[in-house]
C-alpha cells in the first residue's frame, strides 16, 4: 500500500493595487448630468462614476440630489 503525497500549501500571492494618480478636481458638464444619473441608477457606485469622471465623490452627490 503507498502513501499519498501530500504537497504544502501554496502561499497566497500579495496583489497590489495599482495607485491612481491624483487628478485635479474639474466639474462634469451639465450635459452630462443625466448620464451621470443613469449610471448610478444602473448600479455603479458614486465612487465608481467619479472615478470615471475623474472628479470627488463629492460632486456625484452634489448631482444625484439635484434631481430637478
Amino acid at each position: 500500500m503507498s502513501t499519498a503525497r501530500v504537497e504544502p500549501a501554496a502561499e497566497p500571492l500579495q496583489l497590489r493595487r495599482k495607485t491612481t494618480a491624483k487628478r485635479e478636481t474639474r466639474e462634469i458638464p451639465v450635459s452630462q448630468f443625466g448620464r451621470v444619473r443613469t449610471l448610478t441608477s444602473y448600479g455603479m457606485t458614486p465612487a465608481q462614476v467619479a472615478e470615471f469622471y475623474g472628479v470627488a465623490v463629492d460632486e456625484i452627490d452634489r448631482i444625484i440630489r439635484l434631481r430637478s
